[in-house]
């Protein structure tokens, strides 16, 4: 709904009256009245007054309520628009009783004393809305307006003494911005931003007329006052350099002079206008005329003449009108090389990103760099605020300067006067106006001659010939590398240290990092965490970004171009059509990379299942054109693209899903354990495939388990849990596994039996291979009880685990145990007659235990290995092989080693961790069995590294120590450091080819 617009008399003008403007109507120039005269003081916060008492209003709603009508006074305000000014234009629609009663309550705070049922004086009931009725020397804003009028009038008219003394009386009225509640809302701005242009003229007509008066001194206070908070008017420094001229300072009037110059071309990228320029080069050729209290001639405020086109280049360099920027830019050394070649060698280019990083500023230092490269120009043009066709056009020629000869067809003329010119043009914050943009754009590029064009916006315009640069949050710390090398953290040090904090201090290091991560490195959320600095402690703001990054907001001044990184966000959310809203609602519950199958689970409503997964990978695609979502490609070779939400999408979707959010969790829990608790695979490759899915979207299973475990503790987080053994064994996620057990047990009475064993005996298994047996021994006697009696016991899954754990039990040389699991497996397996599977793990159990006794001949292994590939199971076949390994290590047959050492490896790589300590470790051993130290080296060094990256026992084999010595021993010292450097860096497909064979040799 549309509100009532704004129409204050022109220049300023109001009631005039003569004399010095004082008492008319019993109101002084303070705003007070008799007891019976209601007065509105409507320049700063709204306050009503009733003889010098104030008026209570009874809270903001009737607030806004007035402050239309006053804008308004003396009109009518349509239901509409008042309802609209109550409640928002979002708000649903009310019924015009609610309106009604609002109105009713405001009449009682205007006139408590009315008699029932008498007609109201003050606020009438007119057809299709509401009237103020009021003096207009009662309401500050009004009266103001009169006084500017009548001072101009007066110092018109040749009486500067009585002009400065009503200009006064009109500024003692100003209490602060008007409307300040309300003064950002579409019917407030237009009246807002006029009385502050009256403020900012009374100013310099009080200067003027003190100037005229024959006391440049007090001018000269009065300017220095203004230019504080305006310091951009050139009529200002106009009256400063007038003023220090007539004080005998010339030379300070100069210098007044090269000031304003260059802080109009850094500012604005402007040069002085031609009243500076003029007063300037009279004072050069020392005009006598500029002496003496008379009346300087008013040029007024610089304003372009009216011209047919862009302001044309009229001294060098080009004219630069870009918004200007005092921080530095920090981190986008390579984008800006890029961009500036791009626009230099093309028509159009459009700068795409999501939400806060930085598009504008980005685009801003680009222009400013080209900028000696186009001689008629470059123009920034701020199309936020726009909203249709018609505005964009609005917008653009009035940031040109343009005046259109051909009113009918401004858009044509417009055209024809970009034509021929070298000029760049900068259209900041294109998404809500996509289409009406690309039309314009288009149009000004169809033919010859046409001007370049730089676009920001969130998703592409898609016009012929559009170059795209795509740009991302600034880049995080990686691995190893130097945190403060990183961009991200670079850019929150800089601001950091702009507020006072010390670069040097390491504690500061780490909680940047933690901020920088937890914002993505996006430079909004960055730059809004670090103007937290002043009032919170690093530790403190890395917390609050951790819980919520998108509820960082802009304090104090400054634009509101995205004063809040929710606010930035709901722009591109409000265009979106339902479907791609609830997309992006339903991924705040998938905290990371996470696939399209993962989207449509979370998509899917009650009852009716997953989203079949082209319709979901439609949607993703379209959020990822409007930048909601950033394209992560896939995790590994041949696997399926991944996809996230930036942590301040990510914040903004969970508000929007709001009580949603519950239902979302469950349907990504569920599908999670679903995944997870899917049937034992078979065939070769089949466990490394549903290890993969598990790798795909890892963050999302993470995220099941920690609110199944911790947020809301389950018997499905304990299941969930226990069933996870296998996985994180094999993909070399000791530590994480070891972790999520232990979170498991803290639960596990709320479990049944079985699945509080599994969760035993999977963290017995991580205790005993990084060497704490004892614990590993305590937990296997009381899962060894939970299983007593249960039929589920003798599962696949359960016997999967037991033969992990006897594994590294007899590795650690724990037989006992070890042959007491051996004996359930193998009680399992004669239970469940036929199952080939549960038989090859108790005839491995058996094996294991043999090793371990050192009685266990090699065509043993040999036909347990063929037996494994035979059924494709990868994990016993990797045992298997391991087995092999050591048998021929003791036995001293070295190639025999090596060759099963590349089956053991070739598994591992199988099943797709590019980790395995104990494998490296043992080839180690079989290398420097061979004669080949530095190899040996090399491999002792990668398996060392490797475990104590994973929380594994180093050294597992009993003959690492003296092999290593002798290996070592054997190179000289800086041969071996270098080896072990070099180790370090070691994976496992840089030992065996990863598209080996892993059959059994013959």
């Amino acid at each position: 709904m549309a509100a009532s617009r704004t129409r204050l008399p022109e220049d300023g003008a109001g009631p005039v009256v003569a004399g010095t403007g004082v008492a008319r109507e019993g109101v002084n120039v303070h705003g007070d009245a008799p007891a019976d005269v209601l007065s509105f003081r409507d320049l700063g916060p709204l306050e009503v007054v009733r003889g010098g008492e104030p008026v209570a209003l009874g809270g903001t709603r009737l607030a806004s309520a007035l402050s239309l009508l006053l804008v308004d006074a003396g009109r009518p305000v349509s239901v509409d628009a008042l309802t609209e000014a109550v409640w928002g234009a979002d708000s649903p629609a009310r019924s015009p009783s609610t309106l009604d009663s609002h109105v009713w309550r405001l009449r009682k705070a205007l006139e408590p004393d009315r008699p029932p049922g008498a007609p109201s004086a003050v606020l009438l009931r007119e057809p299709g809305g509401y009237r103020l009725v009021a003096d207009p020397t009662t309401i500050d804003s009004r009266r103001f307006s009169g006084l500017v009028g009548e001072a101009r009038a007066l110092l018109a008219a040749g009486r500067p003494q009585e002009a400065g003394r009503v200009a006064e009386q009109a500024l003692a009225l100003w209490r602060g911005r008007p409307y300040p509640t309300v003064a950002d809302e579409p019917w407030a701005t237009a009246a807002v931003a006029r009385l502050e242009e009256l403020r900012d003229q009374v100013r310099e007509l009080l200067a003027e007329a003190l100037l005229a008066d024959g006391a440049p001194e007090r001018a000269l206070l009065e300017v220095g006052a203004a230019m504080a908070e305006t310091p951009l008017r050139e009529r200002l420094w106009s009256l400063r350099m007038l003023a220090q001229h007539r004080l005998g300072r010339p030379e300070e009037a100069l210098r007044s002079y090269r000031q304003v110059r260059a802080v109009l071309r850094d500012e604005l990228g402007l040069e002085p206008g031609p009243e500076l320029r003029e007063l300037h080069g009279r004072m050069l050729a020392e005009d006598p005329t500029l002496a003496g209290p008379r009346t300087p001639a008013r040029a007024g405020p610089a304003v372009p003449s009216p011209r047919h086109g862009p302001p044309a280049q009229a001294v060098a360099p080009p004219p630069a009108h870009l918004p200007h920027r005092t921080s530095s830019l920090v981190g986008r050394g390579r984008e800006l090389a890029e961009l500036t070649g791009l626009v230099t060698g093309s028509g159009l280019v459009s700068l795409v990103g999501a939400a806060g990083c930085g598009k504008t500023r980005l685009a801003i230092e680009v222009a400013r760099t080209v900028a000696g490269r186009f001689p008629d120009g470059v123009w920034f043009v701020d199309l936020t605020a726009a909203g249709d066709a018609a505005t964009v056009l609005s917008t653009v020629v009035s940031a040109l300067g343009f005046a259109p000869t051909d009113t009918a067809r401004p858009a044509a003329a417009l055209r024809g006067s970009l034509h021929g010119r070298r000029a760049l043009l900068v259209l900041d914050g294109c998404q809500q106006v996509l289409d009406p943009v690309a039309d314009l754009v288009d149009d000004w590029l169809s033919g010859a001659g046409a001007p370049t064009v730089l676009v920001t916006s969130r998703e592409p315009l898609e016009v012929e010939g559009e170059r795209l640069h795509r740009l991302g949050p600034l880049p995080l710390p990686q691995g190893d590398d130097d945190v403060t090398s990183s961009p991200a953290v670079a850019l929150l040090l800089d601001r950091l240290a702009a507020a006072g904090a010390d670069r040097e201090d390491l504690g500061l290091l780490s909680a940047v990092v933690r901020i920088a991560t937890a914002v993505d490195g996006v430079p909004l959320a960055l730059e809004l965490a670090a103007a937290r600095a002043r009032a919170f402690s690093l530790d403190e703001i890395a917390h609050q970004v951790t819980a919520d990054p998108s509820s960082l907001a802009r304090t104090g001044r400054g634009s509101d171009h995205h004063r809040t990184v929710r606010v930035a966000v709901e722009q591109s959310y409000a265009l979106l059509p339902d479907d791609e809203a609830e997309l992006h609602r339903a991924a705040s519950v998938l905290p990371g990379p996470f696939t399209v199958v993962a989207a449509g689970a979370v998509l899917g409503g009650p009852g009716a299942g997953s989203r079949p997964d082209t319709v979901t990978a439609d949607l993703v695609a379209r959020l990822v054109h409007r930048s909601l979502l950033v394209p992560l490609g896939p995790a590994r070779p041949g696997g399926p693209s991944r996809f996230a939400q930036l942590a301040t999408v990510r914040g903004h979707a969970a508000h929007a899903a709001g009580p949603d959010t519950a239902a979302l969790r469950r349907r990504r829990d569920g599908w999670a354990t679903a995944l997870t608790l899917a049937g034992p695979p078979r065939g070769r490759g089949a466990r490394s495939a549903r290890f993969d899915a598990l790798d795909d979207d890892l963050p999302t299973l993470r995220a099941t388990l920690q609110h199944l475990l911790v947020e809301a503790p389950s018997a499905e987080g304990v299941r969930l849990a226990g069933r996870l053994g296998t996985f994180w064994c094999f993909r070399s996620r000791t530590v994480e596994g070891r972790t999520w057990a232990e979170r498991a047990l803290e639960v596990e009475h709320l479990a049944d039996p079985v699945s509080a064993a599994l969760v035993r005996l999977t963290l017995a298994h991580h205790l005993s291979s990084g060497g704490q047996d004892g614990l590993a021994v305590a937990h296997l006697a009381v899962a060894t009880d939970l299983l007593e009696g249960s039929p589920d016991a003798r599962s696949r899954t359960v016997a999967e685990v037991q033969t992990l754990l006897a594994h590294s039990l007899v590795a650690a040389g724990a037989l006992e145990p070890a042959r007491a699991l051996a004996a359930a497996v193998a009680t399992a397996a004669r239970t469940a007659v036929g199952d080939a599977d549960l038989d090859l793990l108790a005839q491995t159990c058996a094996a294991l235990v043999d090793s371990g006794s050192g009685v266990l001949p090699g065509g043993r292994l040999t036909a347990l290995h063929r037996r494994a590939l035979a059924l494709g199971d990868e994990p016993v076949a990797l045992v298997v092989a391991g087995m092999a390994v050591v048998g021929a290590l003791r036995s001293g047959d070295a190639p025999a080693a090596l060759s099963w050492s590349d089956r053991m490896i070739a598994h591992r790589l199988v099943l797709g961790t590019p980790d395995g300590p104990v494998a490296l470790e043992l080839r180690a051993v079989a290398t420097a069995m061979a004669g080949r130290p530095r190899e040996a080296v090399r491999l002792f060094s990668a398996a060392r590294t490797q475990a104590v990256r994973t929380g594994l026992r180093w050294p597992a084999f009993e003959e690492t120590p003296d092999a290593l010595r002798a290996v070592t021993a054997a190179l000289d010292p800086g041969a071996a450091e270098r080896a072990r450097a070099d180790g370090a860096r070691l994976t496992l497909a840089d030992v065996v080819d990863p598209t080996r064979t892993a059959a059994a040799p013959a």
